[in-house]
């Protein structure tokens, strides 16, 4: 079943009490942010689709069974050349990513940052993302509402491919970790409207699929990519 906590239909199966949707509710106090948590050095490009920076409370769905999370991945996917009209090698250092609650028994929980080179107009699957081209691992601390920057190095043909981001979360149920990740209402844009995408076996999710396939259409995944070199095509101005 998919609900606010895509209840794990194995956890279902084998724990004594029936979860509900939002049975398990945070805070319900706002939690937002809308700035950057560094600057942004010149000469960098951020790069996002969020039509916001806020992180909304409740918003967010992982795939879990109210104590932990299966494996899940959060990707958004960007066409370079042409949504960010580069023309020419992208090189990336670092991203941002919105956390709505991350919690665990420790204190802190693993997660994985990758990046991806998808050929332009591929479908976005497992098999057709083959294996990324940057990765950085994460120990994230207990937290609610924040941007966590990731530095992490990469680069891709800007007009061959979109890049595509993903943020993976190890299976925590034993060790009692959740995560989800940070999301809010407003539309997505470069493009308008561009989906937010989840991938979570555990719930029947064996490849990306946008959040409104699955019922949550307003679940806008907040992730920025910092680029350090983006070419980009000359623009034509009118004086008159």
């Amino acid at each position: 079943m998919l609900n606010r906590y895509l209840v794990a239909a194995v956890a279902l199966a084998v724990a004594a009490p029936s979860y509900a949707q939002n049975a398990f509710n945070r805070s319900t106090s706002a939690i937002t942010t809308a700035t950057y948590p560094h600057p942004v050095p010149a000469g960098n490009f951020a790069l996002t689709q969020s039509g916001s920076l806020d992180i909304t409370a409740l918003n967010s769905v992982s795939c879990n069974d109210g104590v932990g999370h299966t494996d899940n991945s959060y990707y958004r996917r960007f066409n370079l050349d042409g949504n960010f009209a580069a023309t020419g090698t992208v090189t990336i250092s670092s991203v941002d990513i919105g956390i709505e609650e991350a919690s665990s028994s420790g204190g802190t929980q693993p997660i994985t940052v990758n990046l991806y080179a998808i050929p332009n107009g591929a479908a976005l699957t497992v098999a057709n993302l083959g294996s990324p081209i940057a990765t950085a691992p994460v120990t994230l601390s207990d937290q609610t509402g924040t941007l966590l920057n990731v530095p992490i190095s990469g680069s891709l043909d800007g007009l061959a491919n979109d890049l595509v981001l993903e943020v993976f979360t190890p299976d925590g149920q034993t060790a009692g970790n959740l995560m989800f990740i940070g999301s809010n209402t407003t539309a997505s844009v470069n493009p308008a409207g561009a989906p937010s995408y989840i991938r979570a076996a555990g719930c029947g999710i064996a490849d990306p699929t946008p959040t409104s396939d699955i019922g949550f259409p307003g679940m806008n995944i907040v992730m920025v990519v910092n680029a350090t070199s983006l070419p980009v095509s000359l623009q034509e101005f009118n004086i008159d």
